[in-house]
């Protein structure tokens, strides 16, 4: 049952409240949360608590919802790449339960008189109402998942270097079980979890599956954090946290952790890098049921173009894409355009397949790349991009699907491009290599 019309407005009035204090209300709600249950920690990230990446987050979401009360259908895509995020991470109902009690609590806690009685009810409900529908669509997830719903152990049977630098390296992965592996919709990612020596609780990330389905192994690309900014760095795959969700997407690092939302120094790439430094050839790590809402649907008989646009190991769920449709024979057009610092991870690759098949179109360029590998825009990649031919980028069909992956400016610059070419804003995805959900800025 939705709100009320009072109910709805009583929320709709805190909406001013939210903006100026909703970011010190997530970081109350985490702090008591993980004090009082410390185990949630094996959940989450810690970088995106400390750089306070995740309170902003779910003070996004917050704002959303209650901007949205009395048209929730506006948030369909939120909320979907939030039950996603959930399923990925073996969220439960019973999660949600834990996550109402402290979130009105912070609420109060900062809005103080203004959260009167009335005020707390509304948002009570209205609380109920978002976690029903998630956990509603995730259940339905966890239907899909069937045999594999919990974690399931791998080892891993290849390493190999995606570059000359070896910035980007390859893992292959086999589960343990043997047992055939389910397939999965190119861009997806999983879950990975694992212990690091002289760190309390299980560390979680998710990384994109950069291979075609294989009933035998998947594959993740990692790269490695050289310790830029923590502001700024778009590590690929590497959410953790629950992202845009519902506060049980959060991180701390320890249970009495008090430095939430303040950038405190950390070891960089505390995953990525330890998997590329530490991790070789039959060790073990843990995965989960590949999931995620960004994904290109190669069951669709659709034989529109795909325009697959990268930069550096954005190009991970991208390459899969490639791959399967070429795989598939039927003609369908693809034009890969990938920018990079130095060697462009998967070339050799794309170039094999583009060589064997006449409907492969490939751009590869190389741009000056800032700490964290945010582009800088200014530099020759702008003007190559903007220059490409509008066949490169099948600019003159109205059919054709655009898939952008990389740092958040970057994917500012190409659909703003795109857009200002005549391209609807509903054919393009994009996916954000960090925390929260991406939106073109207006």
């Amino acid at each position: 049952m939705g709100l009320t019309r009072q109910e709805a407005e009583l929320v709709n009035e805190t909406i001013p409240a939210l903006r100026q204090h909703g970011e010190h209300i997530s970081t109350v709600f985490y702090k008591s949360m993980l004090r009082d249950h410390p185990e949630l920690n094996n959940y989450f990230n810690s970088v995106n608590m400390h750089t306070g990446r995740q309170p902003r987050a779910l003070t996004a979401l917050i704002l959303a919802f209650a901007s949205n009360i009395v048209n929730i259908s506006e948030l369909t895509p939120k909320l979907e790449r939030v039950a996603q995020k959930h399923a990925s991470l073996v969220i439960r109902p019973e999660h949600y339960e834990i996550v109402a009690k402290y979130l009105i609590r912070a609420f109060s806690a900062v809005l103080g008189p203004a959260m009167t009685p009335e005020v707390n009810a509304a948002w009570t409900k209205a609380y109920w109402l978002m976690a029903k529908m998630l956990t509603g669509r995730e259940a339905i997830i966890y239907k899909q998942f069937s045999a594999w719903p919990d974690w399931r152990p791998f080892t891993i049977a290849k390493k190999a270097p995606e570059t000359i630098e070896g910035d980007i390296v390859s893992f292959t992965l086999v589960p343990v079980d043997g047992q055939p592996l389910p397939t999965f919709k190119p861009g997806q990612y999983v879950t990975i979890r694992l212990k690091i020596k002289g760190h309390k609780y299980r560390q979680l990330r998710q990384y994109s599956l950069s291979d075609a389905p294989h009933p035998d192994s998947y594959r993740i690309t990692v790269k490695r954090d050289i310790g830029a900014s923590e502001d700024s760095k778009p590590d690929p795959r590497q959410f953790g946290s629950l992202d845009d969700g519902p506060p049980i997407s959060s991180a701390a690092s320890s249970a009495s952790d008090s430095s939430i939302g303040s950038v405190r120094p950390h070891r960089p790439g505390l995953v990525s890098n330890t998997l590329i430094d530490d991790f070789q050839v039959g060790d073990s790590l843990e995965l989960t049921h590949p999931a995620g809402e960004f994904f290109l649907d190669t069951e669709d008989p659709n034989t529109s173009p795909v325009v697959l646009i990268s930069a550096g190991a954005g190009a991970a769920p991208l390459y899969p894409m490639l791959k399967v449709v070429s795989g598939q024979g039927n003609g369908r057009p693809v034009s890969w355009i990938q920018a990079s610092r130095h060697d462009a991870p998967f070339r050799e690759r794309v170039e094999k397949i583009a060589k064997a098949d006449p409907n492969v179109r490939v751009k590869f360029f190389r741009s000056r790349l800032a700490d964290g590998d945010v582009i800088s825009l200014a530099s020759r990649f702008q003007e190559d991009f903007c220059g490409l031919d509008w066949e490169d980028l099948w600019l003159y069909n109205n059919l054709a699907q655009y898939f952008v992956c990389g740092p958040e400016k970057f994917m500012n610059e190409i659909g703003s491009h795109l857009q200002k070419n005549g391209v609807a804003p509903s054919r393009i995805q994009f996916e954000l290599y960090s925390v929260g959900s991406f939106e073109m800025r207006k």
